[in-house]
């Protein structure tokens, strides 16, 4: 299979399943989120599509791994938005950060099986995009989850600390 078309199929399979639990969720900032992912997918789409678009005739390799590799998306398609258990917006950034760390365990896992140093260089490249969102979820998750962690005692010496996180009133 070419990396790019399951890479472009992974991506779109992914805006429309997002989509589809922006429209059904009734927690506003869940579907906010899930909104977002959405506009991440399509923007990789787009990116790997005009990758695919400027590759040469040898990037354009098939990939053996990708042969028996399913798409993520595939196995959530019948997945209803509250049968999720999802009550905030912290479980929803998990539930995503978690599918995005199944997309980038299979680009990963199809680059070590891939016997095409061209596919596999192409795998790894792919790969290190889905890394780059995880890491983007991450960060987002840590600044949500911020007051949660962080901030001890509020009501003393570290008011200070408060400003880190975005929240100072002036």
């Amino acid at each position: 299979m070419n990396v790019f078309d399951f890479a472009i199929d992974i991506e779109r399979s992914g805006m429309e399943y997002f989509k589809r639990l922006s429209k059904k969720h009734s927690h506003a900032g869940i579907k906010r989120i899930f909104s977002m992912m959405a506009a991440d997918e399509k923007k990789l789409m787009e990116k790997f599509q005009a990758m695919k678009a400027s590759a040469q005739a040898t990037m354009m390799e098939d990939s053996r791994a990708l042969d028996t590799s399913t798409n993520v998306f595939t196995n959530l398609a019948g997945q209803d938005a509250l049968a999720l258990g999802l009550a905030n917006d912290l479980d929803a950034y998990n539930y995503v950060m978690e599918i995005e760390r199944e997309i980038c365990r299979l680009y990963e896992s199809a680059a070590a099986k891939e016997t095409n140093t061209d596919a596999k260089r192409l795998l790894l490249k792919i790969a290190a995009e889905e890394r780059r969102e995880l890491e983007s979820l991450n960060n987002i998750y840590d600044f949500v989850n911020a007051p949660n962690e962080f901030l001890a005692w509020g009501e003393f010496s570290n008011l200070g600390e408060f400003h880190n996180f975005g929240r100072d009133e002036g």
